[in-house]
């Protein structure tokens, strides 16, 4: 049986009444960023129809609160629930405005729409919009409280794989380390998006946000599992965005950061002690109106953080990041041997022998007792003699098999190729006439 139409509108002010005509299955709800799956017949007041799917044999998809609809769609598709069939009557200002849609629709109109929300997809949160992170909303939080990527929150999570839970507890945790909590880089990524009071599904597939192949024995996950996870974000840190801080400020976090990404590197959590190191560069990189006395403060804690960054990266077997935060680090102080020596060994593991050679052969010269740099450059004499010696037989072989080919044979007074003019060339230079 039909309900009765009632108002929807978060302001309560009439401009979109919903009358349900069957009810929909579950009480879940399609929430903002969801890709929503309707059939739909639109009509004016006066009963004439301007726009059906249903004529086209074809749903109708769009994304939930992105205005790709008019704002009376978006207002009414998040109050149904899968399966349900209602009228909306949608008022002007939630629909088309004075401007209207001509031909079809007058400026000023009520527009009537009968929709089937038929199905919604989670929004995809991945960075490459891969769907290994989607997201469910269950319940909405305020939307003008969102942690930011250094917040320490407060929530509890329950994690589950083929229905069958594994983690259930309440976590505080600064974001971009829940793997401090027992939880895969995927949750970090989403709570980014979390609103306070929000409680959302997330769920997670693949390789690079889910445990991958390193679950925690007690899990009992095998490799690579698609997991589910329940958040409900129940408060978080607000920590001030680098442009509100002041320059003390700056450095302070700066040094706070730089303190617990060597506590990582020391513990072996090079990805954790990375994403610190990152954060001084963050801080600290465009701090530009200091005194004398703050930018070389300033300096020598960008210095760390970068040779950090250029360790972390070694360590990961990151040649090109290592390289590109050693350059980072000369800007700063172009006679840092640690970066040289570091950024030398860099370049001789991906076998640039002679580049690698003179950098090592730079450290000489600023440091002229630096025996690790001096055996470096005969490890570097070396390859490249080995390298030459490889060459100059593979030469040495490939001329020996051109003067061991046999002779070209020599070309038959009968030629085979018929010039435009219908004559072929001899070997004597004369012409034939073609019978």
């Amino acid at each position: 049986m039909a309900s009765e139409a009632v108002d929807i509108t978060p302001k309560s002010d009439g401009g979109v009444l919903k009358k349900i005509l069957k009810e929909g299955v579950g009480i879940a709800k399609p929430s903002n960023g969801t890709t929503v799956k309707v059939h739909y017949t639109g009509t004016l007041e006066n009963g004439d129809k301007f726009d059906s799917s249903l004529d086209r044999s074809t749903p109708f998809d769009f994304l939930l609160g992105r205005s790709q609809v008019i704002k009376g769609w978006d207002v009414g598709v998040a109050t149904m629930t899968k399966g349900e069939k209602a009228v909306f009557t949608i008022r002007s200002d939630y629909g088309y405005g004075d401007a209207g849609s001509p031909p079809k629709i007058p400026g000023g109109a009520t527009l009537i729409f009968e929709v089937e929300l038929l199905d919604w997809e989670a929004e995809d949160l991945s960075p490459d919009r891969d769907s290994s992170i989607l997201r469910t909303i269950i319940v909405e939080g305020s939307k003008s409280l969102i942690p930011n990527d250094t917040s320490t929150v407060t929530a509890h999570v329950v994690g589950s794989h083929e229905g069958r839970e594994f983690y259930n507890k309440e976590v505080v945790f600064a974001i971009g380390e829940a793997s401090e909590a027992g939880l895969p880089e995927g949750i970090d990524r989403a709570l980014r998006r979390f609103c306070k009071g929000e409680k959302s599904k997330i769920e997670l597939k693949g390789t690079r946000f889910t445990y991958g192949t390193t679950a925690p024995e007690e899990y009992g996950l095998p490799p690579n599992a698609p997991l589910e996870f329940t958040i409900f974000l129940k408060d978080f840190e607000k920590v001030p965005s680098t442009w509100e801080m002041s320059t003390e400020e700056k450095m302070t976090s700066a040094k706070a950061a730089k303190e617990r990404g060597t506590e990582f590197l020391q513990q072996g959590k090079l990805r954790l002690a990375w994403n610190k190191y990152k954060r001084v560069e963050d801080i600290l990189e465009y701090e530009k109106n200091l005194d004398e006395e703050e930018k070389k403060n300033r300096d020598a804690l960008l210095l760390s953080a970068y040779l950090n960054l250029s360790l972390t990266a070694s360590k990961l077997n990151e040649q090109l990041d290592c390289i590109k935060y050693c350059d980072k680090a000369l800007e700063v102080d172009a006679k840092s041997v640690k970066a040289l020596y570091r950024k030398a060994t860099a370049i001789l593991t991906m076998t640039e022998f002679a580049d690698a050679q003179k950098i090592y052969e730079k450290i000489v010269e600023i440091e002229p007792d630096n025996k690790a740099a001096a055996q470096q450059i005969l490890v570097c004499k070396n390859k490249i003699r080995e390298e030459n010696e490889k060459d100059r037989k593979r030469f040495k072989s490939m001329f020996a098999k051109i003067s061991e080919a046999p002779p070209e044979p020599q070309a038959s007074h009968h030629a085979t190729k018929i010039e435009e003019d219908g004559q072929v060339p001899t070997t004597s230079g004369n012409t034939t006439t073609v019978a």
